[in-house]
């Protein structure tokens, strides 16, 4: 039966509807009001519904779990003061135990609160919110410890509360009368000041605002913008493992987890103290249900406002600097190409010394003429390679060869006193040696010592990338949750962390486990050669780029898989998305598709542009943490450290090997690469992931119904 007047506030979100502007130059009044109408009493039909339970599931799972908690305890609220209104149903409760059936009644939300507190621990959300406060020095760090303490007063009477849920046969009418007196207690902070309070942090008031002119414009100022403001800086953004939505979306779902069990507690310690006869309070259970509204529409406005215009992508911080270790925390590709000395003699058949160095841009060791110097000694040679971007700079020197894989020298001093390299050592360990490479003249020509880069398959040099696919298991239901760089027989792969979604993007995360990755091995045959092999392709000097691009997965996707593959010479990062249903949170693994950005540089319009990495040292030598510095659409090659600097013997950027994982798991959208580092550094190669706009999802099926009929007008 349809009431014959609408409750205010009783839409959850209608004045979301209502404020947002009309794209229609003109439209026809009469027409939106009736439309605006219906959309009332449809959220008014279902939140005061008697018994169309269909209707309110489906709202109700349409939304996010915030949300959709809170529109369940009105439910089951509105229920019980229905059925407690009749004078019949309370003589039967009280003569068969009616408290504990009012527990009962409760305690079937209890999962549903379980749910959300577990997301909030396994996120460690209220620990990191006191990190912020410590270390923001902002508004933040005034109103978190008020906050704290306004939800922990809520908190631990829930607890109790909940507690009487779990030993319904234990309790006695004493122990709950007691508690509902101290619910409602008139001295210090009751749960209706203490409720707000909290509100007042999110909506401050303001001589202007008044609560039934559906102006909310005083909520900007509150505690979702202030936060909102905090999580965007840097340094927070990339550390504590959480997109900024996702960092203000669990301060959101604190507060309404907090708005719903204050009000399920005062309505069932009036609904106790009703059946005891100590009392009616029917006005101060439709007050606070009113309060309970309008507090959840402000907040949940207000949230989606502030939630709306957030990055939804995290990315890591480098690991601290003296806590890298190749392998686990960062990958590199080594020797792939480095800096090699070599005399111009050795460098053509014919062993003269005509030319510059500056002449051999593409070569080889041809000899080790008359078997002189560092190239029948120490020298670890690059007969097998090629050899590239000669240079001269002085023509005598001495050379520290270096006992440290994946290099061949750890300094060179010239005669004028110029020095390459990081520091100058004794270079008298094992495996060391120090040795006077001088050029020569011979007759009227001088044989010069060039600078050149050596490119050198072989058993030392780890230049493979896996072409495989990386497959979340769909037909367990399962979607990719995180992923990471890992190395496994001299081949880079891309691990998935994979997990079963669940409705309204929640992870069960019972079942998050790294994926392992599919083997790739190197036929023997092929250990010196510079061709791509099975699956995998292999880096060299004319085919070294990676393209860097952020893909996102189309609405209502997700993504179920990640690979590379090889596109005009560069490695192309691809994703794998599909459907899935948010209220079911089931994939549909027969529609999924592979997006990417196929752009080259040789595009016509847009066409890929190259990053530049100037004079780079050692990554890890960096005494600054490493920033983006990439966006999408560009492409970074793989090249050696500086001159100067290292002697060219480092292939850098370097992979960041961290797990890339949100802290609180839940649906990705997006995956990127990108390129962070500090100006004179390699910087690294690392990945992001976009979480679930949840923002789209704080609105009710009616408004989207008015949005449709707007546009038709």
């Amino acid at each position: 039966m349809r009431p014959s007047t609408w409750r205010p506030g009783c839409c959850v979100l209608l004045l979301l509807t209502l404020a947002q502007p009309f794209h229609t130059a003109i439209v026809a009044k009469d027409k939106v009001m009736e439309l605006v109408m219906e959309a009332k009493q449809e959220i008014f039909d279902v939140v005061n519904l008697e018994n169309n339970t269909a209707l309110w599931n489906q709202l109700e799972s349409s939304v996010v779990n915030p949300l959709s908690l809170q529109l369940a305890v009105l439910q089951v609220t509105d229920s019980l003061n229905r059925e407690m209104s009749s004078s019949t149903w309370q003589a039967m409760l009280r003569a068969l135990g009616g408290d504990r059936e009012i527990l009962t009644r409760f305690s079937r939300l209890r999962e549903r609160f379980s749910v959300l507190e577990d997301q909030l621990a396994l996120g460690r959300s209220t620990e990191q919110f006191q990190v912020l406060s410590d270390i923001s020095h902002s508004v933040w760090s005034r109103l978190w410890p008020q906050l704290e303490t306004l939800v922990k007063t809520v908190t631990d009477l829930y607890d109790w509360f909940s507690l009487y849920q779990r030993n319904s046969a234990a309790v006695n009418e004493r122990t709950l009368s007691d508690y509902a007196q101290l619910v409602h207690g008139k001295d210090g902070l009751n749960t209706i000041k203490a409720l707000d309070f909290i509100h007042k942090i999110v909506c401050p008031e303001t001589n202007n605002s008044r609560l039934d002119s559906g102006d909310l414009s005083h909520c900007n100022r509150g505690i979702f913008q202030v936060f909102a403001n905090v999580t965007q800086a840097t340094e927070p953004n990339c550390s504590f493992g959480k997109s900024p939505q996702q960092f203000v979306y669990e301060l959101y779902t604190l507060l309404a987890l907090t708005e719903a069990k204050g009000y399920a507690l005062m309505q069932f310690s009036w609904m106790l103290l009703r059946l005891y006869g100590k009392g009616n309070f029917t006005i101060e259970s439709e007050t606070a249900r009113s309060d309970f509204e309008r507090r959840m529409m402000e907040k949940t406005h207000t949230a989606h406002n502030v939630l709306s215009q957030l990055p939804t992508w995290m990315w890591k911080c480098d690991t601290a600097r003296d806590k890298q270790i190749e392998n686990e925390t960062y990958i590199q590709f080594t020797e792939l190409l480095q800096g090699y000395v070599v005399n111009e003699v050795d460098l053509n058949h014919d062993n003269t010394c005509k030319a510059s160095c500056s002449a051999y841009t593409s070569t080889q060791e041809k000899s080790c003429f008359a078997d002189r110097d560092i190239c029948s000694g120490s020298q670890r040679r690059c007969t097998n390679g090629r050899i590239y971007d000669c240079g001269f700079v002085e023509a005598d020197s001495k050379v520290c060869f270096s006992q440290t894989p994946g290099r061949r020298y750890d300094w060179i001093e010239y005669k004028s006193g110029r020095f390459l390299g990081h520091a100058k050592t004794t270079c008298n360990g094992s495996g060391q040696s120090v040795n006077t490479v001088n050029s020569w003249w011979r007759w009227f020509v001088h044989c010069s010592y060039c600078t050149c880069l050596c490119d050198q398959p072989g058993f030392d040099s780890d230049r493979y990338f896996s072409l495989m696919s990386s497959l979340a298991d769909t037909a367990s239901n399962r979607l990719v949750t995180g992923l990471r760089f890992v190395k496994q027989d001299r081949v880079v792969h891309v691990q998935i962390q994979q997990a079963q979604a669940l409705p309204r993007a929640v992870i069960n995360a019972s079942t998050l486990e790294w994926k392992p990755v599919q083997p790739v091995s190197i036929p023997q045959f092929l250990e010196e050669s510079v061709l791509d092999g099975p699956g995998y392709a292999t880096l060299r000097y004319e085919e070294r780029a990676i393209d860097l691009d952020d893909l996102v997965a189309p609405k209502d996707n997700v993504v179920t898989g990640v690979r590379f593959r090889k596109l005009g010479g560069h490695l192309n990062l691809e994703i794998r998305v599909s459907p899935i249903n948010f209220t079911t949170g089931l994939i549909d693994a027969e529609r999924a598709i592979w997006k990417s950005n196929d752009r080259t540089p040789l595009t016509e319009f847009n066409p890929r542009k190259k990053l530049y990495i100037y004079a780079p040292d050692v990554s890890i030598r960096s005494p600054i943490p490493s920033t983006p510095d990439s966006v999408s659409n560009q492409y970074v090659e793989f090249q050696v450290t500086s001159l100067e600097k290292d002697i060219s013997q480092t292939t850098v950027p370097f992979l960041d090997a961290q797990a890339v994982s949100p802290q609180s798991p839940t649906w990705l959208t997006g995956i990127g690469i990108y390129h962070k580092g500090q100006h004179g550094y390699g910087g690294y190669l690392a990945f992001r992931v976009a979480t679930l706009d949840v923002s789209e999802h704080m609105l009710l099926t009616a408004v989207d119904t008015v949005n449709a009929a707007q546009k038709e007008l």
